[in-house]
């Protein structure tokens, strides 16, 4: 990922190293389970949902609920998620009632074959609170068919809310915000997100409000920005109809991705000044991968480029489009770099039509060949 430890242009990369500590974290699983089958490690909970497929029960949850209680009944709900999370099956439902929710859970290997487990808020947006000292408010890792939406995560250390080495996950209508502002999970090597999904497939993000994520203050060892909504590694995934704005760091990563639609979003006042360090941070970040469209989206006023593109590992990437995009009041309409040219790389790597680059304060287009 983008701007951790960064040397003359190169970002570190965080999948490996998460992928390293999941397997180590899954060997050690069952030795730490408590009599309720549950493991608390790095600040979070962690989980197994329920096994069986096409389960279509229902379960409520209540910050006045009772975790003795069958759950299954509005009028006598759960307490916790954790206790909501081990208790639904795929094909099931967890409805949040309206409340503050001081958890951090990570879902490990969850989900089943095709019924998704969906978990959303009930009769009201319910609060998720991480009190700027949990790590993260909802993580699944080797999770599949998940569903959350109509939920608000806030004042998480490292990230709002995350999958990685999962498939079919849907995040929508979320309101993330105010999170990754002291990153605690540092052999994570983590930057401060608020959506953070890598190494998955088959993902959506779609009509989220993603307000000021990302390291605060700006400047710290290490860390030096985040990233609204932050992919790696991702294939056959939406990034769709979403708000990224006034966080520290970029409005959108999307990085070594293949067969992404990043459409109809609106990317703003995020601010991408990382020239301490001698980069620029985007509106958008694409880099790396291949077949990637970029299509129908607002960048307006953040304090850096609009646009990024880059091919910073020279992975010869292919199949990128921009088109129909309004990049204006920005530092720069659109940064692209490590393709060898300093006009417009060739139609094979990026077709683009329809795009309006205009009436940015320093270049509308800044095109360098080659990065050092």
């Amino acid at each position: 990922m983008k701007g951790l430890g960064r040397i003359s242009g190169v970002p570190n990369r965080c999948g490996l190293t998460i992928l390293l500590y999941i397997i180590l974290f899954a060997v050690s699983c069952d030795l730490n389970k408590d009599e309720n089958g549950i493991v608390k490690e790095d600040g979070m909970t962690w989980v197994e949902t329920g096994k069986g497929e096409g389960d279509s029960t229902a379960y409520y949850v209540s910050p006045s609920g009772n975790d003795n209680s069958a759950g299954t009944r509005s009028d006598r709900p759960l307490r916790t998620l954790v206790r909501a999370f081990q208790s639904v099956r795929p094909g099931g439902t967890i409805h949040v009632m309206p409340g503050t929710y001081v958890e951090s859970i990570a879902i490990n290997n969850g989900g089943g074959s095709s019924a998704f487990i969906t978990v959303k808020g009930y009769e009201g947006i319910p609060v998720l609170d991480g009190k700027n000292e949990l790590p993260a408010g909802i993580y699944c890792s080797s999770c599949t068919h998940f569903i959350f939406e109509n939920l608000k995560i806030k004042n998480y250390t490292d990230f709002g809310i995350g999958a990685s080495l999962s498939s079919h996950i849907t995040f929508r209508k979320l309101q993330v915000e105010e999170n990754g502002h002291k990153v605690q999970l540092l052999d994570w090597e983590l930057e401060g997100y608020g959506i953070h999904v890598d190494d998955s497939h088959h993902i959506v993000i779609d009509n989220n409000d993603v307000y000021r994520n990302g390291p605060e203050p700006q400047v710290i060892p290490d860390r030096i920005m985040g990233t609204g909504i932050n992919t790696f590694n991702i294939m056959n995934a939406e990034i769709t109809s979403n708000r990224s704005h006034h966080n520290i760091g970029g409005g959108i990563l999307v990085e070594d991705s293949r067969h992404v639609l990043v459409e109809n979003n609106e990317i703003y006042s995020n601010d991408l000044d990382a020239t301490v360090d001698e980069w620029w941070d985007g509106g958008i970040w694409l880099d790396g991968g291949g077949d990637v469209t970029i299509r129908n989206n607002v960048f307006r006023d953040n304090l850096g480029p609009g646009i990024q593109i880059s091919d910073e590992d020279r992975q010869s990437p292919t199949g990128y489009i921009l088109e129909n995009n309004d990049s204006h009041s920005n530092y720069y309409g659109i940064f692209i770099w490590n393709f060898g040219t300093t006009g417009w790389p060739d139609s094979t790597i990026l077709r683009r039509k329809g795009n309006r680059i205009e009436n940015n304060t320093k270049e509308d287009i800044w095109i360098v060949n080659w990065m050092e």
